[in-house]
C-alpha cells in the first residue's frame, strides 16, 4: 500500500470502475484543491471533479467577468491565439522542423477575426505528424493528444475556479451546452506542450495507451514554462495564468494576462523520455 498526504496531491486519475471513494475523501480533495479525473471504458478522462466557489470574492468576480466588454474579450483572445501559434512554432523548431508560423502571428487581429488559428493549425499538424487528421479518434496519436489535453484541461479548470472565474462563460467559445467554455479558451497555449510530448513518443506497435505512456503524458504538468521571465511548471503556470486573467477582467486591461511560453532552452528532458 502507498500512502501520501492529500495536501501533496494536485491531480488524481481514476481509471478503474471498481474503485470506491467516500464522500469524506471527495470533500478533502475539494478542500485541498485536488483535481479528480474519472476515465471511461476506453481509459480516457471523461469527467472532472474539483473544488467550487472556493474564492471568497466569487460573486464579485462573477459580475466582473459577465459584464466584461466584447472589445476586452477580443483583445484577450487575440493574445491567446498569438501565444498558441508562437508555441506551436517553437515546438516545431525544437523538433528540428523549419516553419514560418511566427509570421502568421503578425496577422492575428482582435478576436482573430480572420481565423489565423485554424489556418496555422492546418500547417502545424501537417508539419508535425504528416498525413494526419485530428478527426480520427482511433489513431494512437489522437488518443495520446486527447489524454494529455484532458489532464491539462482539468488543471486549468481547477485554477480558473480558484481565481473566482465562471468556467461556463468563455472569451471566444460560447457553446451553451459546454460548461467549460472559458477552460477551452484559456488552455489553448498549453496544447503545444502536450503536442511536443506526443511527438517525442515512438508509437510503433502501439494501438492503445499503456500505463507507461499515460505517465509520460501526465508528466507534461511538470514541464518547465517561461511565464513573464519566471521558470515554473505547467501546473504552476496554469495557476498564474488564471490569476492574471481574473486581474485583467477586474482592471479591464488585456495586457495583464500572463501566458505560458514554450521555450526549448528550458525543456527538462527527463519529462519527455
Amino acid at each position: 500500500n502507498i500512502t501520501m498526504p492529500i495536501e501533496d496531491l494536485s491531480v488524481v486519475i481514476l481509471e478503474t470502475g471498481f474503485a470506491q471513494l467516500t464522500g469524506s475523501l471527495l470533500a478533502e480533495f475539494a478542500m485541498n484543491d485536488v483535481v479528480l479525473l474519472v476515465c471511461d471504458a476506453s481509459h480516457l478522462p471523461s469527467g472532472t471533479f474539483f473544488s467550487f466557489h472556493s474564492n471568497s470574492r466569487y460573486s464579485e468576480m462573477a459580475h466582473v467577468q459577465v459584464s466584461s466588454s466584447e472589445p476586452l474579450k477580443k483583445r484577450i483572445w487575440q493574445l491567446i491565439v498569438r501565444q498558441k501559434i508562437l508555441n506551436q512554432s517553437s515546438v516545431l523548431g525544437a523538433l528540428g522542423i523549419k516553419n514560418a508560423l511566427h509570421e502568421i502571428v503578425k496577422q492575428v487581429q482582435s478576436g482573430d477575426s480572420s481565423n489565423r488559428e485554424a489556418y496555422a493549425a492546418q500547417i502545424y499538424w501537417r508539419l508535425l505528424f504528416g498525413d494526419f487528421t485530428r478527426r480520427d479518434d482511433a489513431n494512437i496519436i489522437n488518443k495520446a493528444l486527447n489524454y494529455g489535453y484532458a489532464v491539462v484541461r482539468g488543471c486549468v479548470a481547477r485554477n480558473l475556479v480558484a481565481s473566482g472565474l465562471l468556467p461556463c462563460f468563455g472569451i471566444h467559445h460560447d457553446n451553451q451546452l459546454n460548461q467549460f467554455n472559458l477552460v477551452d479558451d484559456i488552455m489553448e497555449p498549453f496544447r503545444p506542450f502536450v503536442d511536443y510530448c506526443v511527438a517525442k513518443i515512438d508509437f510503433t506497435g502501439c494501438s492503445d495507451l499503456s500505463p507507461e505512456l499515460k505517465n509520460r503524458l501526465i508528466s507534461v504538468l511538470l514541464c518547465n514554462v517561461n511565464m513573464n521571465g519566471d521558470v515554473v511548471s505547467v501546473l504552476k503556470s496554469a495557476e498564474m495564468m488564471s490569476a492574471s486573467l481574473a486581474k485583467a477582467f477586474r482592471q479591464k486591461d488585456s495586457s495583464l494576462l500572463k501566458l505560458p511560453v514554450f521555450d526549448p532552452s528550458l525543456l527538462n528532458m527527463e519529462v519527455f523520455e
